[in-house]
Formats: C-alpha cells, sequence, structure tokens
C-alpha cells in the first residue's frame, strides 16, 4: 500500500516521506497528543498527521483540546474548541472557531467558512495536518490512545514557574505512580522524585484540565471539583470522600514542596483544586 496522499511509498507511517515533510509535527508534539474519537467505520474523510497516522472525522468534528471533540489535539497552541470540520452540499468546509492563534487551509487564514479542496493541508495553531476527503486504499487503524484523563495515557507535562521547571512523567496504567522531575531554570540536569499512585493521578488530572482551559477567560482555570477525585482517582476503597482527597491534596503539596514547588496546588474552597503555574503538554523525554 502507498502514500495516503499521493500513492508513492510509504516511508513514514502512512506517508511518503515528502508528504510526512509538509505536515512535519511542530516542535512538542508526540504521536499520543493526537487522536480521533470518530470510529474508523464511521469515517467520512480522514486527516493525517506528520507521524503518518490517519485519523477518522465524521461529517461534522470538531477540532481542539477538548476530550468531547472528534479530534483531540493536546498541543499548546490549539484553543479548547478550535475549528469545525463540516461537510455541506457544495463539499467540505473548515471554519474556526475564535481559536487564538488562527485556523489556515493551504497557508490561507480562515475567515469565516472556507472550502476544502479533496486534499489539503489544514493547519491548527502550530499542527499541521493532511484533509483527504477521499484516500487511495482504506487507512490502517491508528493506535488508541488515552492521554489526558485521570485514568490512562501517556503522561508528559510541563510546570513552568518562575525560578524553576517541572515535568510530570508516567505511563497508561489507572492504578500506577509516577514521576516528578524538576529543576532550576537554565539548569540542563533534572532531579527525579517517585509519586505514588494517588499523587501521581491527581496531578495527572490537575495537569490535564489545567492545559484544557489554558485559553479560559476565568480568573481560577483548570479548577478539578473535589468529588470528581473523590470518583475518579485509584482509591483502594469504593466509598472515598472528600476528606480522601484532602489527605492525597496534602501528601502531594509536601512532595512539591520538597522540590522548591510550594503553592503551585492551590484550592477554591467549597469547589475543588487547580494549579498555579503554567501546564504545558510536553513532547520529549526532559530527563
Amino acid at each position: 500500500m502507498g502514500c495516503l496522499c499521493c500513492g508513492a511509498g510509504t516511508e513514514v507511517g502512512a506517508l511518503c516521506r515528502a508528504c510526512a515533510q509538509e505536515v512535519a509535527p511542530c516542535d512538542g508534539l508526540i504521536p499520543d497528543h493526537v487522536r480521533s474519537t470518530v470510529a474508523t467505520t464511521d469515517a467520512d474523510a480522514w486527516v493525517v498527521d506528520g507521524f503518518g497516522v490517519a485519523h477518522a472525522v465524521g461529517a461534522k468534528s470538531t477540532i481542539g483540546r477538548s476530550q468531547e471533540g472528534e479530534l483531540v489535539v493536546l498541543a499548546a497552541s490549539v484553543s479548547r474548541e478550535h475549528a469545525e470540520l463540516k461537510r455541506a452540499d457544495a463539499g467540505w468546509q473548515l471554519r474556526d472557531l475564535g481559536s487564538r492563534n488562527g485556523t489556515f487551509v493551504d497557508s490561507t487564514r480562515c475567515q469565516g467558512r472556507v472550502p476544502l479542496p479533496q486534499r489539503a493541508i489544514i493547519k491548527v495553531g502550530d499542527v499541521a495536518l493532511w484533509f483527504l476527503a477521499e484516500v487511495v486504499h482504506e487507512p490502517i487503524a491508528p493506535p488508541s490512545m488515552a492521554t489526558g484523563s485521570a485514568g490512562g495515557g501517556l503522561v508528559r507535562f510541563m510546570i513552568m514557574r518562575p525560578d524553576s521547571e517541572l515535568c510530570i512523567v508516567g505511563g497508561g496504567d489507572t492504578a500506577a505512580g509516577g514521576a516528578l522531575l524538576s529543576r532550576p531554570t537554565g539548569s540542563v540536569s533534572w532531579a527525579e522524585k517517585a509519586l505514588p499512585p494517588l499523587e501521581f493521578q491527581l496531578l495527572r488530572a490537575l495537569c490535564t484540565r489545567a492545559t484544557e482551559e489554558s485559553d479560559s477567560p476565568a480568573a481560577v482555570r483548570g479548577c478539578v471539583g473535589t468529588k470528581q477525585l473523590a470518583r475518579d482517582l485509584p482509591f483502594q476503597s469504593k466509598y472515598a470522600n472528600e476528606e480522601n482527597v484532602r489527605q492525597v491534596v496534602r501528601r502531594l503539596r509536601g512532595a512539591l514542596a520538597e522540590v522548591g514547588a510550594d503553592g503551585v496546588l492551590a484550592v477554591v474552597p467549597g469547589r475543588g483544586y487547580y494549579l498555579t503555574s503554567t501546564v504545558t503538554v510536553a513532547g520529549t523525554d526532559r530527563r
């Protein structure tokens, strides 16, 4: 089977090297940061990322960081609800949804609804993708990705502070712990601290919500409710309550204090917890 775009021999996933270069991944993007929630059997069209992975899109699909959209793109330059793909009677169209960094079709910024040719390069923020209304052969189903929730997926977030950087790294086991890496700003060496499962999954959930709501105008962004954390964190008891969550919060605050990150984890009384520093999705192992 050849390149999905041009039919030439494949070298980068489902793409030839030339077509892959046209949509080369932006800095910090990894394959697990792009996924479709549309089943391949329901595909009305396809988008292909710079890793050569094809993602199904439906007749109306939202692109953005929101886990509730049809095409989830976890990149800092992409808004929560960034753009919308839609098939109309006259053909496919793309519309920007008021994103911060714009939506482009073949290097032209979208103003209102823009017609999409059968084969076009769309760009949301810094992330470029091939749009294919038709493909030369049925794409191989991409591997599933569960990044971005308190349960499942590759996890790698950066927390930026005025005097230091933190990197949260973990795997896909929803009951497993992870690592908290830290270093002073400007340093090239990381110190590593292991986080037990509950503390890691709490920090993971807060980082995920922070990236999803990074463009929210609210004074407090990325807040996760205490009751939700009681439901979602991997407590051994199914009857975990808000006091159990508070105990985990205290332990996580202690771990953050040990690496000089006091004040990163804050509370909204009666509502939940959030991170006070900027959080981004990281794309490379920084250890």
